[in-house]
């Protein structure tokens, strides 16, 4: 789908920049954590049913730029969690609140063309919650489907690379 095209590369590139600034990608919570202080938000890590969540999982506040999230015991649930409010936050500058149900980025980014999943996928709050799916699954993808060897040497090559661009930049 042609309007999703940008959200995975907006994605990428947060996770590069990232990187290249030094943070281990092979952490989740570490990673979302940088995404999340890159884009000069807050994070609040909440109980379970904290009142502040409002009956969410996670959610986004735009007027006093936090994020706040429920303290799961997984942490690529977690980060996962603070990766789809941050795309809340990179995609659509307005407050919002996901329950369980919103945040779920295997579901896939083609309309259904019949049944239910296609009256599912209708409305506009449907969609946001899609994008944020979008950008979750893209800006967690490469801790998460990448083989922890391959995973060590692309942050090897990532380390290499800011040390290149550095000694670039000082000439």
């Amino acid at each position: 789908m042609e309007a999703f095209e940008p959200i995975p590369r907006t994605a990428a590139g947060l996770h590069d920049e990232i990187v290249l600034a030094g943070v281990d990608s092979l952490k989740p919570v570490m990673l979302a954590e940088a995404a999340v202080r890159h884009l000069d938000l807050e994070l609040f890590w909440l109980a379970s049913g904290d009142p502040a969540l409002k009956g969410a999982r996670a959610l986004f506040d735009e007027q006093s730029g936090t994020v706040c999230c429920e303290n799961v015991a997984d942490p690529g649930e977690g980060a996962l969690l603070v990766a789809h409010e941050i795309g809340h936050a990179g995609i659509h500058a307005a407050s919002s609140s996901c329950h369980a149900g919103d945040i779920d980025p295997s579901r896939p980014t083609e309309v259904a063309p019949v049944g239910l999943q296609r009256v599912e996928d209708y409305g506009v709050r449907e969609r946001r919650e899609l994008e944020a799916n979008v950008f979750a699954r893209a800006l967690s993808r490469h801790i998460n489907t990448m083989p922890i060897s391959r995973r060590r040497a692309a942050c090897k090559f990532l380390t290499c690379l800011a040390a290149a661009r550095s000694a670039l930049s000082a000439l």
